[in-house]
């Protein structure tokens, strides 16, 4: 029913519908079972539900027009990211020394793995809204494409304030390996993703006799490059993100248009299907007993988040 009003999702993004579709569903099962409901696992997240929905972005980015606006999208992706995650860090643990809101047992380090976290932005309204308006192809790209990156150093970032974490003492040489390894990481994922993506196309250019497990490839090498990337402790997104940017403009040529059609709405379903999972389950997992609400940190954290963002 939501696509059926189409000015509906330019006034409600989708995610919050599906959003408030698991609140209904996690109240429903808590009501019935007297029981906090299921949440989601970190390994299904990362290994099942993320690569189709990154998949499908950067297969179907507009190689063109990103390469030719790749300063301007690193520089919001990456510059941007680091303002806002730790802006909204050091000003949480402003709030967080404010003995009346008891939230003195939270340290810096901690304030700024959340600000990592929170610093992730869901673009699909705003899109949605410049497809209705047919914006400029640029100002298109410049928000899909920095998106796009900027979940690749959210979790990059995550991990490294992660890390951090869980150091007893952190020392100088920590912090410039830290550093460096922020971009040996995103580095090390778009290699492995671009290999993969030549060796993709390198393997369907013998499939001219047997079109039916051209799909099949696309998707293998795809998530092979994630898997890679992660075993080596390298950033999985940008490898997957390079691996179908690469295959989107090589692979294209080799396959049949059936295979392409084929390519085209299998990824789409996967990544529909995916997105409706993980925000059905954010909203299922927020009803339950196993959560420790503390609305100054919550009003805080999303007026620090439009302020920041403002700034930045």
């Amino acid at each position: 029913g939501f696509h059926l009003y189409h000015k509906l999702p330019s006034i409600v993004p989708e995610s919050c519908l599906l959003i408030l579709v698991g609140l209904l569903l996690g109240g429903i099962i808590f009501g019935a079972e007297e029981k906090s409901p299921p949440v989601m696992n970190s390994d299904v997240f990362f290994l099942y539900l993320l690569p189709p929905i990154v998949l499908d972005a950067g297969y179907f980015m507009p190689t063109r027009l990103f390469f030719e606006n790749f300063g301007t999208i690193f520089w919001y992706a990456v510059v941007g990211t680091l303002w806002n995650a730790i802006g909204i860090g050091i000003s949480l643990y402003g709030i967080c020394q404010i003995s009346a809101f008891g939230l003195t047992d939270i340290t810096l380090l901690q304030n700024l793995l959340f600000g990592s976290l929170i610093s992730a932005v869901d673009p699909v309204a705003v899109l949605a809204v410049f497809e209705n308006i047919h914006v400029n192809e640029q100002l298109y790209i410049l928000v899909f494409g920095e998106s796009l990156l900027n979940d690749a150093i959210t979790v990059v970032l995550y991990n490294l304030f992660k890390s951090f974490c869980q150091m007893r003492t952190i020392k100088v040489i920590d912090i410039f390996a830290g550093i460096a390894n922020f971009f040996i990481v995103g580095i090390g994922g778009v290699l492995i993703g671009i290999l993969l993506g030549f060796v993709a196309a390198f393997t369907t250019r013998f499939t001219h006799k047997i079109r039916v497990i051209e799909p099949l490839f696309v998707f293998l090498y795809s998530y092979l490059s994630y898997i890679t990337a992660e075993m080596f402790h390298l950033s999985g997104i940008m490898a997957i993100t390079a691996c179908a940017m690469t295959m989107n403009k090589y692979v294209e040529e080799n396959v049949s248009q059936k295979s392409y059609t084929t390519i085209k709405y299998f990824m789409k379903m996967l990544s529909s299907v995916s997105e409706t999972l993980i925000f059905i389950f954010m909203g299922v997992s927020t009803v339950g007993k196993n959560h420790e609400w503390n609305w100054a940190f919550v009003s805080f954290t999303l007026l620090f988040c439009l302020i920041w963002r403002a700034l930045g």
